[in-house]
């Protein structure tokens, strides 16, 4: 049926630098995820929260994090894949800084549309465009957090 789901939990030590915001020697994250991948369609979503353990753009680390991503992909016959995503990461109880009192904000927030073109199975080309969905705000200017969109193209050679 090409049908998968998946749950994982997991409990690592926090470096020195994650250390040193008070919050303890331990990060954890747990994930839940599911997958269809039959009659060339790709399709997943995936749900996560971490503690202590996502980084934010200025060195800080968010206390706690609740992350939701989502993908759509349909393989042509002629090697051409288009894609269609949308990926999102809500800090929770973000600590206070210069020009943001503390509270919580979206981290990442964005739709991505792209394309892949297999030439074979070592050699493909993509492009892609992020629309980034997030609002200039204290939170964003605060921690240096890019809200402009962004494009990508590449090509893929694998040995």
């Amino acid at each position: 049926m090409g049908r998968n789901d998946l749950l994982i939990r997991t409990f690592p030590n926090r470096s020195v630098d994650q250390k040193a915001d008070g919050n303890g020697d331990k990060a954890e994250a747990w994930a839940t995820s599911a997958k269809y991948d039959a009659n060339n369609i790709y399709a997943a979503v995936m749900y996560s929260q971490t503690y202590n353990m996502t980084p934010e753009e200025d060195n800080h680390f968010a206390g706690k994090t609740q992350n939701f991503e989502a993908v759509v992909q349909y393989q042509f016959d002629f090697g051409l894949r288009p894609s269609i995503g949308y990926v999102q990461t809500k800090g929770k109880d973000l600590q206070s800084r210069a020009g943001f009192s503390g509270g919580d904000a979206d981290l990442v927030k964005y739709i991505e549309v792209g394309t892949w073109y297999y030439f074979n199975k070592n050699m493909n080309v993509y492009a892609a465009y992020k629309f980034n969905q997030l609002d200039d705000n204290d939170y964003t200017k605060a921690a240096g957090v890019a809200t402009d969109d962004q494009a990508a193209v590449g090509i893929v050679y694998q040995f």
